[in-house]
This record gives C-alpha cells, sequence and structure tokens, in this order.
C-alpha cells in the first residue's frame, strides 16, 4: 500500500470510530420508522371525525362583532362553527382564541368539566373511534407545565388510558383533538431525535453536530471509494 493510500486508511478508521455510533442510531431509527406507517404512530386510529351537528340546524343571534366584544384585545378573524349542537363563533385575537355561544352570547371557553364529557361522550360512540380509552381512562385538565410530548396550547383536556398508555390531548378553547400520544409515538420521538441528533425537541436540521456528523459521515464514504479504487487499481480488490 501506498504511504498515500496509507494516511487515507488511517483517516477512515478514526472517521470510523468517531461517526460509527451516530451511523449505527440513523440505520436503527430509519428501519423503525419503516415498521409502522406514519398515520399508526400519529395515532390516525384514535381520530374520528366528531359530529357536532349542522349549522344549517341552528339559529345564529350574536353577530361576529358582537362576540367580538367578549373577548379581549383586537380581534383578527371570526369563524362560525357548530360545537355539540350548538352554534359557536370562534375569535381569534393576536393573543386569545376564545369560543363564544352563537345564540345566548356566553364565553364557551375554557370548556368545563361538563362540557368537556358531553364532547368525550360524543367522541367514544363516534363510528370509526376504535380503541377509545374506557373504563380504564383518567381525565384530567392542564394548565400549565403540560408533558413534553404535548406541546400544543393551554389549557388541554387529556384522556389518558392508564392501561394502554394512550393520551389524547383536546384544546379546551376550542374542544379540537390536537394530539395523540402512544408508546409507539414516544418510542418514534426518541428514536427521531437520535435520527437528527436534536435533543432541543425544535425539530431543528440545521445544528453544528448535525453538520459536523454529516460531513464526517461524507468523508467517510469519499476515503472509503478512494481505499477502493487503490486496491482495485492494484489487483487486490477482493483480497
Amino acid at each position: 500500500m501506498s504511504r498515500f493510500a496509507r494516511r487515507i486508511s488511517r483517516i477512515h478508521k478514526v472517521i470510523g470510530l468517531v461517526v460509527g455510533l451516530q451511523l449505527l442510531f440513523w440505520t436503527v431509527s430509519g428501519f423503525y420508522f419503516t415498521l409502522y406507517p406514519i398515520e399508526t404512530i400519529r395515532g390516525g386510529d384514535y381520530r374520528p371525525q366528531i359530529e357536532h351537528g349542522s349549522l344549517q340546524d341552528m339559529s345564529v343571534r350574536i353577530t361576529a362583532e358582537e362576540a367580538a366584544r367578549a373577548v379581549p384585545g383586537v380581534w383578527l378573524s371570526a369563524e362560525l362553527k357548530p360545537f355539540l349542537e350548538r352554534p359557536v363563533w370562534l375569535i381569534t385575537t393576536s393573543e386569545h382564541t376564545m369560543m363564544i355561544d352563537a345564540q345566548s352570547g356566553a364565553r364557551w371557553s375554557p370548556l368545563d368539566p361538563v362540557s368537556f364529557r358531553a364532547l368525550q361522550r360524543r367522541f367514544e360512540t363516534e363510528e370509526g373511534a376504535v380503541n377509545i380509552p374506557g373504563s380504564q381512562a383518567r381525565v384530567s385538565f392542564l394548565t400549565e407545565s403540560a408533558p413534553r410530548e404535548y406541546g400544543g396550547a393551554l389549557p388541554a383536556w387529556v384522556i389518558e388510558d392508564e392501561t394502554t398508555n394512550v393520551r389524547l390531548y383536546f384544546d379546551a378553547t376550542t374542544g379540537d383533538m390536537r394530539s395523540v400520544r402512544t408508546n409507539e409515538w414516544r418510542l418514534f420521538d426518541i428514536l427521531w431525535r437520535f435520527h437528527i441528533m436534536d435533543i432541543t425537541g425544535e425539530d431543528r436540521f440545521d445544528t453544528w453536530w448535525m453538520k459536523l456528523v454529516s460531513f464526517l459521515a461524507f468523508s467517510l464514504v469519499l476515503t472509503g471509494f478512494v481505499l477502493l479504487i487503490d486496491r482495485a487499481r492494484k489487483g487486490r480488490l477482493l483480497g
């Protein structure tokens, strides 16, 4: 082996020792990502469409302007939608989002326990709502210090199946389901952070560590090709 080839070989081995563990993480995590459809990871089986009724069958007595007066700040948008068989205005400002009853003008959000239980019953009986947490479910209300796995707006209602560790997160302001967290998702989340080398939880691909290891991995492949060409030129490709 020539002096140049020996130097390339040493560089190749050193780089292999440095990035070998991360390459293993990339491979293992990538293999796991192929095992489950992304719909399963996102909890698609726990996300049926909840029927709240039709606006055509509901009378609206409160205008958007009247509803907006009940929300602090300058309103940016107003959306009329059905919710639990009643029409509601979803008023959004730069700081708040609030549901206002379009018949009485009363604030509907954040959802109180009675309203959320009504939503929960409708969700559990919805056609297609398979594997919905039942008798083993625990319901809690989050106002602060939400688990990192949620990462959504507060306040929020949580339905947790203590048997399967499935958690369903509902936005207490709008009543919408925001997140479904399963054990498969939690493992996916851990492996994803190893895969993109980001422990901040921000899903960043531009960290200096990611750039460094990606460059070293490319260098590992490049030096490997140099050694391959050198051995092939000397007739020792398989020797």
